[in-house]
């Protein structure tokens, strides 16, 4: 018996050691296949990646310069295109790979805040954000999801440099960097901003019959926000393959000039878990206020706030997927209204469409907009002032770290009952091609899949259904094409609702209809 026990023994080590050597083995592969993906990345992006500046110098000098030095321009400007191809190519496969950095953190069961951060070309701001993150308890649970409209080696390595929390990078394919001299980019041919509709007419630039209420033409660098908002929600629930079939997801929604407090994630757990007894009419959760509000703590650190959805809270603000299905329904209107917010785009249809929805927010801001440089803010720029803004927000949250974490109930400070109509839209979304970019083939799919489901039994519409989302992951160079024709083509629009409305999402159709448009 003695012997036995001893044998059993024996048998029992080795099994642990050789759970423990497989376990080892894992994640050193693992870890390699990290390192080797970040290597990878970080080399990956060797060409020029911004020719505007050398388009500007080529026009004033141009005259000048002899023909030897005008074919050297030309040249340049050759590999710059090379350039512009090779980042779009990039940005394919990079949305297709989806690689999950730090994977190994992720859980399919337990994480279910997804931090979708936008980002464009602000290093200072993006390498502060992140050291900064390093502080949010329990950031390692949640998927940070950086959506990149810029490409920059720099902040590639900045981001695949992250350790701490599991993190995957995708690019608005539709950017000014990769479109640099057409649509959705700045086009030569379009009007300028502002110019006359009568003088655009007469100098039949491509868009003068589209100016916006207030007299004015469509922007690139104004547009370009909205498009990309749209584009990065969109990807996220429909197209990120580890986060299918998920609908307990909560998307933070994030910039990289924000500041988030030490317990921002903490509380807004709590708000969730309370919402029932506080707002079980609320439809989204903020953490942020605009400009110096919310910078108290001593008597709200454990107060929420509520109100009909109002845009100064927008900062920080929460997308259930639940509430993304209701702003897809109404996709249409988004798209179409004279708006280039998109945040002042939702307020409009909570207030047309979703009966003056109810946000809760924290009444002490959790979350903090810093960046000086911006889309509304051109002068006063300086990493400086930059940089004593984070430091003195971090001194902000030491200060009140008595009142951050807290235990007890949360209660309202304040719910305000009153409606404010919105009366009038800032503008600057009056294009066509714009309004037609967001939701085209999706819109399509949906209006599809509504038209024949009283043809079909349960099994056939769930076949169709798999095929229409195949066809959706993989209409990105069939939109890319029907988008180009649109801008040669008079009425292609419709056409396209035509073309895609059709038997376009038959197996194997994709290819042919885009051989065809070649």
């Amino acid at each position: 018996m003695f012997r036995f026990s001893h044998y059993r023994c024996i048998i029992f080590r080795y099994i642990i050691l050789c759970l423990f050597i497989i376990t080892a083995m894992k994640l050193t592969i693992e870890v390699y296949y990290n390192l080797q993906k970040r290597s990878i990345d970080s080399n990956s992006l060797t060409l020029l990646f911004d020719d505007s500046q050398l388009n500007k110098e080529r026009q004033q000098n141009l005259l000048n310069l002899t023909t030897s030095q005008i074919q050297s321009i030309n040249t340049t400007l050759t590999i710059n295109r090379t350039a512009i191809e090779y980042y779009r190519q990039y940005v394919q496969r990079k949305n297709h790979e989806q690689f999950m950095y730090n994977n190994y953190l992720f859980s399919s069961k337990t994480t279910r805040y997804i931090l979708l951060v936008q980002v464009h070309k602000r290093i200072v701001y993006l390498k502060k954000f992140i050291e900064m993150l390093q502080a949010v308890q329990t950031i390692n649970q949640t998927l940070i999801i950086f959506s990149h409209d810029f490409i920059d080696p720099e902040l590639n390595i900045l981001v695949t440099n992250i350790k701490f929390v599991p993190v995957i990078q995708i690019f608005y394919p539709f950017s000014q960097q990769l479109y640099p001299d057409e649509f959705p980019g700045p086009d030569p041919n379009d009007c300028p901003r502002d110019i006359g509709k009568d003088r655009a007419l007469a100098i039949r630039c491509k868009n003068a019959l589209y100016p916006d209420q207030y007299g004015h033409y469509r922007e690139a660098s104004i547009t370009q926000i909205k498009h990309h908002w749209w584009w990065k929600l969109n990807f996220v629930f429909k197209s990120i393959k580890i986060l299918q079939s998920r609908s307990d997801l909560l998307v933070l929604l994030l910039e990289e000039d924000f500041y988030l407090s030490p317990d921002a994630l903490f509380f807004l757990k709590k708000m969730e878990d309370e919402k029932e007894r506080l707002c079980p009419e609320c439809v989204s959760y903020t953490l942020g206020h605009q400009e110096n509000a919310g910078r108290e703590f001593n008597n709200v650190g454990s107060k929420v706030s509520i109100a009909y959805w109002p845009a100064r809270h927008s900062i920080s603000m929460t997308i259930s997927y639940s509430l993304w299905l209701s702003i897809l329904q109404y996709a249409e209107e988004f798209c179409n209204v004279d708006e280039y917010n998109w945040d002042w785009s939702l307020i409009y249809l909570a207030q047309k469409r979703f009966n003056y929805s109810r946000v809760m927010w924290s009444s002490a801001a959790r979350v903090i907009h810093l960046g000086s440089c911006g889309t509304h803010h051109k002068k006063g720029c300086s990493n400086q002032l930059d940089i004593a803004q984070w430091k003195e927000t971090d001194k902000f949250y030491q200060l009140n770290h008595k009142y951050l974490f807290p235990t007890t109930s949360l209660t309202v400070h304040a719910k305000y009952e009153a409606r404010h109509p919105f009366e009038q839209t800032y503008g600057g979304w009056s294009d066509v091609r714009d309004r037609q970019l967001l939701p085209t083939l999706a819109k399509t799919a949906r209006k599809y899949l509504k038209t024949v489901a009283p043809l079909l039994n349960n099994d056939e519409f769930n076949e169709t259904k798999k095929i229409v989302e195949q066809f959706q992951q993989e209409s990105e160079p069939l939109q890319e094409l029907l988008l180009k024709r649109a801008q040669t083509e008079e009425n292609w629009y419709p056409a396209m609702s035509t073309l895609t409305s059709t038997s376009t999402f038959e197996n194997g159709r994709v290819k042919t209809e885009i051989s065809r448009l070649k």
